[in-house]
């Protein structure tokens, strides 16, 4: 921001000896430059600006605390909308109306003293209206003198309330899926749909959803594709999600404690994952051209948790009702609430002004804090999401402790004589990544469930994986707990990889005499209706020609007693 100099550069002459005359000063000169010039140092005199803090309200200093303690300056709208607004006039109408006789408002009684400015200036979203006080004033000021010393003043708190019942904990499944995930886009094509590439097509999403433990909703789908893209761990290429192999290994080999971390200092640094744009109830028209910026929304709740009790419950309702007194305008640095094109999805109305705040800036509050913090193990939530508690994960999250280091030893997975395979969440996510690619799915949970199947060999060839890799992976992650069975199941695939035994469905001819069969197999008109010989009195039929055989039997004077259901 501005200095006092430049500050009063910009004003006219009448409104300079407005704030001369409250400073005691005499400008004696008609010339706004060297006015400027004068009052910039006599307000830079300590013992003169004790004077006029002295002779403030305790709400005009509050006011002033406030702008003070936000680093000296503010956007315009909200600061307006906690002090007032500053009416605009020129010369001519300062001079007939005298607005600093009787302000209409906090923020004139102070504009008028020339404690605060307006000033248009550059910012993250572009050119923002800023009040502020001048940089070299603001060191000046003696706020140590009033009982509105930020700096010493304890913050507020959310008061804590009793256990509730109905708790949702946290939980770490997320790990879990992202895993899953990466495994379906190594054995399968996942397209891509979507502006932003952050979807998967319907199909790819019915195909995966049978296999996650948490939800398929689009929101969590787009989360764990921006995870998994901010991680290095998968990548869009030619409209579909395809992981990195060269760095799966090393996340998937972390601890459970470790792999979440890393997903919420992901999250939370993330800009291909928008909260807005999934909050239950919106329908964002992002198409209209306008754009909100996803990491103001998660630094917000980052700082309003530091008021929240450590290890107790607290209302949800409350930590959103303290950002909307006193940090209203967080996702929109302008205080602009008209341009945004959000629609109501129950209504279809558009959610424009500030008194749409609670169902657009406080619904996706509600959004991070209920349902993606709770997803990524940060809070528990209880009563439908009105009451949360942090974790050891969410307490590490804002600062108040040590990320959680200490993890479980991982338990190998079991293989069963049968060839079905079993996989504790505990386990190692690499182990599980490497068996997802030879193996059938059958169950997401604990444990997870798959099956050594010629399907699963099938894909394990396709992706260049041998028998003998096999083998070594299965003893390794069982701890050399592999039944023969398997063992033999596994080598017999490698070594007729290309003719595997099969099960097929077949009609049977049988005949009462080796004669009989003799002499149907040397028949002409008989034997080209026949397959494998099966003994000695039995034959293969052709499944699609046993009715024509039978006939050609009944026309040969050999009676048929059909066993077969003809519809079947």
């Amino acid at each position: 921001m501005q200095d006092l100099n430049l500050t009063l550069f910009d004003y006219d002459l009448e409104l300079l000896r407005v704030i001369a005359n409250r400073w005691d000063v005499d400008l004696n000169t008609r010339d706004p430059h060297e006015a400027a010039v004068r009052l910039a140092a006599a307000m830079r005199v300590p013992e003169r600006v004790e004077d006029i803090w002295n002779r403030l309200d305790d709400d005009q200093r509050r006011a002033l605390q406030t702008l003070l303690g936000s680093g000296g300056k503010m956007a315009t709208p909200m600061f307006a909308r906690m002090f007032g607004e500053i009416r605009a006039m020129g010369p001519g109408k300062l001079e007939r109306e005298k607005p600093y006789l009787e302000p209409l408002n906090l923020a004139e009684a102070l504009y008028y003293r020339g404690l605060i400015a307006n000033k248009l200036d550059k910012s993250a979203r572009g050119p923002q209206a800023f009040t502020y006080v001048p940089t070299d004033l603001a060191p000046l000021m003696p706020t140590h003198q009033t009982g509105y010393d930020l700096s010493a003043a304890p913050a507020q708190v959310v008061e804590p309330v009793a256990p509730p019942e109905n708790i949702r904990p946290a939980d770490t499944v997320l790990v879990d899926d992202l895993t899953t995930f990466l495994a379906f886009c190594q054995v399968y094509t996942v397209g891509t749909v979507g502006e932003n590439g952050m979807a998967i097509t319907s199909d790819a999403q019915q195909r995966l959803k049978p296999h996650l433990i948490g939800s398929a909703s689009n929101a969590r789908i787009a989360l764990i594709m921006a995870l998994a893209g901010g991680l290095g761990l998968a990548t869009e290429q030619d409209a579909a999600f395809r992981p990195q192999l060269s760095n799966i290994r090393k996340w998937l080999d972390l601890r459970r404690g470790e792999q979440v971390r890393s997903l919420v200092e992901t999250w939370q640094n993330s800009t291909a994952y928008n909260e807005l744009l999934y909050t239950p109830g919106l329908k964002p028209e992002t198409s209209a051209g306008w754009q909100n910026d996803p990491l103001l929304g998660r630094q917000t709740v980052l700082n309003f948790l530091e008021i929240v009790p450590p290890d107790q419950w607290w209302p949800v309702d409350e930590l959103i009702e303290d950002v909307k007194e006193t940090e209203p305008d967080f996702q929109r640095p302008a205080g602009d609430y008209e341009s945004w094109y959000i629609r109501d999805a129950q209504t279809d109305a558009y959610l424009r002004g500030f008194e749409s705040w609670d169902k657009v800036d406080g619904a996706m509050l509600r959004f991070i804090l209920t349902s993606l913090m709770n997803g990524l193990g940060l809070v528990d939530t209880a009563q439908n999401g009105s009451l949360c508690r942090l974790t050891a994960y969410g307490r590490a999250f804002t600062g108040m402790a040590d990320w959680p280091t200490a993890n479980a030893d991982q338990p190998p997975i079991t293989v069963h004589e049968d060839g079905t395979i079993e996989v504790p969440r505990a386990a190692s996510r690499y182990n599980r990544f490497q068996l997802s690619r030879f193996t059938e799915w059958l169950k997401a949970g604990d444990p997870f469930i798959y099956r050594m199947s010629l399907a699963g060999f099938t894909r394990a060839s396709e992706q260049h994986i041998q028998a003998e890799q096999v083998l070594i992976f299965l003893r390794r992650s069982t701890q050399d707990n592999v039944p023969d069975s398997v063992r033999q199941m596994v080598e017999t695939w490698g070594q007729a990889a290309d003719s595997p035994v099969t099960l097929e469905r077949l009609i049977v001819m049988r005949v009462p005499t080796p004669e009989l069969l003799n002499t149907i197999q040397t028949t002409p008109a008989l034997r080209r209706y026949l397959s494998v010989p099966l003994g000695t009195t039995a034959v293969a039929v052709r499944e699609d020609q046993w009715a024509d055989l039978a006939a050609a039997l009944q026309s040969q004077g050999i009676l048929v007693d059909v066993l077969i259901d003809a519809e079947s």
